[in-house]
């Protein structure tokens, strides 16, 4: 039986309650004076000064900041000795979930897999491996979005640190041998001590993938069962990728960019339903599901509410930025031919900020009303039709109506938060941010099935295009 610790305290921080224990550390969930909230990570053995404590994580880190990163916030004093406070993720972890609820549908997989690849590339392009990819070190706030934690185990490549062997059953053979080659094709600069490289992630994210799939850890490829025996309606695509990234020599392991475009093309990706895991704390925030009565012949199963409520819309961007990839490597680049031709507009030698600035605040408000109405035609006053962000949220608008639900009083508010880059007259790109007021999901009878309390922020980037109509949304990048 595990021994119950006494909670820390920690000055200008109330200690509200245990989150959990890794093999080397204990998190604890605290709130400041004004009620804010973060976790805190106290090691069991203390270390020599606060330094000692920050070094690896905010090394790591630096100055990345990812929507699929869980960053350190910075280091505090406790009586247990220094401690490490990051962004609390509410929604708990990837293994949690699955513990509670048993093997994810394939297209909650893919809403957990893709942005993780996402942040993967992210760190191995900033000269990070993160060292201990594994379904406890994948959170996710309440409606969804998840993020990888804990890179107290990460390496900056080329750094002489000690031996690191991650998580058992999620870790790369080679971390357990010494390591091997196999850097040059993910772009690393070299490789870290004891087989702590790119290709030791890819290989951790496709036991993770193995897991969400089966509820449990693959094992060694000499005595690993075949997927489709364990789930014969398994698609090929599926069973190809993983045992790619399952593969014994790293040089044959997928990078990060490819395993994300791939692990997309598999299926649609679906929002997660987070209620098996969550706290009754935390489930009475969840967007994606209620747990309420529903009148004789009105109920609505689980599934229906997992992608009735805040979380789809968030999911729907997700899919803008999964898409956003299908440009670069050996993928063709997305279609941006509209569908009725338009006058063409005056080539402009400069693009005016502020026209930008004006166009991407429309965003918002156009999307939440084509969102709302369900009427395709709508699309077109914000983004350039056959486009992926125009496709992504035909696919919304398809998805809701074939269910037969729709958002009411929903608003959404986007805004420039930074440069603007122009890549030619016609073809700018800047850093949004997208702000998703509370709203209802309601079914044909008007019946409320989830409610988004909000509000919720997210940011991206948005790729624009001139057109004779004015400037129109070409894809999203997380």
């Amino acid at each position: 039986m595990q021994e119950t610790k006494p909670p820390p305290r920690v000055p200008g921080w109330e200690v509200l309650r245990e989150l959990g224990r890794g093999g080397s550390s204990t998190v604890w969930l605290v709130a400041d004076a004004e009620g804010a909230q973060a976790a805190l990570k106290i090691p069991d053995r203390p270390a020599e000064g606060p330094a000692a404590v920050l070094d690896i994580e905010m090394r790591a880190v630096g100055d990345l900041r990812h929507d699929h990163v869980v960053p350190p916030l910075g280091v505090v004093e406790t009586d247990a000795g220094p401690g490490l406070l990051s962004e609390y993720h509410p929604g708990g972890s990837l293994g949690s979930l699955v513990r509670a609820a048993g093997p994810l549908p394939l297209g909650q997989v893919i809403t957990v897999l893709v942005p993780v690849a996402q942040a993967l590339q992210a760190l191995h392009e900033h000269g990070v491996v993160h060292g201990d990819v594994s379904p406890g070190n994948i959170l996710f706030t309440v409606q969804g979005r998840p993020a990888l934690a804990d890179l107290g185990s990460s390496r900056v490549l080329g750094g002489a640190e000690e031996h690191r062997f991650g998580t058992p059953g999620f870790s790369a053979p080679e971390m357990a041998d010494g390591g091997g080659p196999g850097l040059a094709r993910h772009g690393a600069r070299s490789a870290g001590p004891a087989g702590l490289n790119p290709a030791a992630d890819l290989y951790s994210l496709a036991a993770v993938g193995w897991y969400a799939l089966t509820g449990r850890a693959p094992a060694r490829t000499a005595s690993r069962a075949p997927l489709p025996m364990i789930l014969p309606e398994v698609p090929r695509e599926v069973v190809e990728l993983l045992e790619a990234g399952l593969d014994d020599d790293p040089q044959r392991r997928p990078g990060a960019e490819h395993f994300a475009v791939a692990c997309f093309r598999w299926a649609a990706p679906e929002p997660l339903d987070l209620y098996p895991a969550a706290t009754p704390e935390v489930a009475r925030e969840l967007p994606t599901r209620r747990r309420a009565p529903e009148p004789a012949g009105k109920r609505v199963t689980g599934r229906r509410l997992a992608v009735a409520g805040g979380s789809l819309v968030l999911a729907a961007v997700l899919a803008w930025g999964a898409l956003a990839f299908l440009g670069r490597g050996d993928s063709p680049a997305p279609p941006t031919a509209t569908s009725t031709p338009a006058a063409e507009p005056d080539v402009v030698e400069a693009v005016e900020p502020m026209e930008v600035r004006r166009a991407v605040e429309s965003i918002g408000p156009a999307r939440a009303a084509a969102l709302s109405s369900l009427e395709v035609d709508q699309l077109a006053s914000y983004s350039l039709p056959d486009s992926p962000a125009f496709e992504a949220d035909a696919a919304l608008q398809e998805q809701l109506a074939d269910q037969g639900l729709r958002f009411e009083g929903l608003q959404l508010e986007t805004a420039v938060t930074g440069d603007i880059s122009q890549e030619d007259p016609r073809h700018v790109s800047a850093p949004i941010r997208l702000r998703i007021a509370p709203y209802r999901t309601v079914d044909s009878s008007g019946d409320t099935v989830a409610t988004a309390e909000g509000p919720t922020v997210e940011r991206f980037t948005v790729h624009l295009e001139l057109t004779g109509q004015g400037w129109r949304v070409r894809q999203i990048e997380p």
